[in-house]
This record gives C-alpha cells, structure tokens and sequence, in this order.
C-alpha cells in the first residue's frame, strides 16, 4: 500500500485524546492512531480488518495476549531497556 504525506491541524482536546491512545500503547505512533480513527469514520468499522482476513476480536485477543507477555517478561526482568543509537 502506498502512502502519502499530508499536514493536519487538529484541535487540542482532539491531539490530547490521539496522544492519551498512543501512550496507552495500543498504537505505535501518533499517525498509526490517526490512520485507524480515519478508517473507522470515513470507511466503517470492519473495512481495515476485512483489508487483512481477520476480524476486530483476532486483533484484540492478539493485541492482549502480547501485551500479557510483555508485562510478564518485564516483571521477569527479560526486557533490556531500549536507547536510541
């Protein structure tokens, strides 16, 4: 799939809830979030996960499971901490 750049301005209390989502870690950035919000208004509910065969529950069983091995491993002690270059 192809992307294209574009500038957007939103409003304040629209940044403060994209960015409240991201740190929640259910999205890896700021654009991903947007990207989901705009399929799901403009394109429907279903349209991105009927794009990749799976439906919305596989992807958040999936999202959780991982997100239950990430807190164990990290209660472990098994997760290095990351740093930029």
């Amino acid at each position: 799939m192809n992307t294209k750049n574009h500038a957007v301005t939103l409003s304040e209390p629209a940044c403060a809830l994209v960015e409240a989502v991201v740190a929640s870690g259910r999205y890896a950035d700021f654009s991903a979030a947007v990207q989901d919000a705009v399929w799901r208004q403009f394109m429907g509910e279903r349209a991105v996960f009927d794009e990749y065969g799976v439906t919305p529950a596989e992807v958040e069983r999936s999202a959780q499971r991982d997100l239950a091995a990430i807190r164990k491993d990290r209660k472990a002690g098994k997760l290095k901490a990351w740093s930029p270059l």
